[in-house]
Order: C-alpha cells, then structure tokens, then sequence
C-alpha cells in the first residue's frame, strides 16, 4: 500500500481545481450581494430623504395644531384680523 508521488499530485491537483471552482462561484456571490448593498444602500438614502420631508412637515402641522388651538390666537383670527 505504499503511495506513489502520481497519486499524490493527482489529489492536490483535484483539490486545487474544487478550490477554484468554489473560489469562482463564491466570487461571483460576494459581487452580487455587494450589487445589492448597493441598490439597498440607494433605496435607503431615498428613504431618509423622504423620512426627513415627512418629520419636517410634521413639526409644521404641529406648529399650526398648537396655533390653532391657543385661546386668542390662530389662523382664523389672523386673517379676520387682516380682513377688518
């Protein structure tokens, strides 16, 4: 049972070529979820975007509710203020 430098090369070069293709295959993967961080990486800076025009309009209509909601002050007062 004695083992021949030909069986030996033999192993190491198939192990060689699995690696590779396990290496190719695991390249393309790693490229395409960096692809998708990407496009996920823009989605969220549109989402952001939007998330801060939402909380900007937000406080406006809480500025306006609180006007709106003082005894002697308002909106409704104003312009019937600036109508007389």
């Amino acid at each position: 049972m004695a083992v021949d430098i030909k069986d030996v090369e033999q192993v190491a070069q198939e192990l060689q070529q699995k690696f590779d293709d396990f290496k190719a295959k695991n390249d393309k993967r790693v490229d395409a979820i960096e692809q998708e961080k990407g496009k996920l990486a823009g989605q969220v800076e549109i989402l952001n975007g939007k998330l801060s025009e939402l909380e900007n309009l937000k406080s406006d209509l809480e500025k306006e509710l609180l006007e709106l909601k003082r005894p002697a002050g308002g909106a409704q007062n104003k312009l019937a203020t600036e109508h007389k």
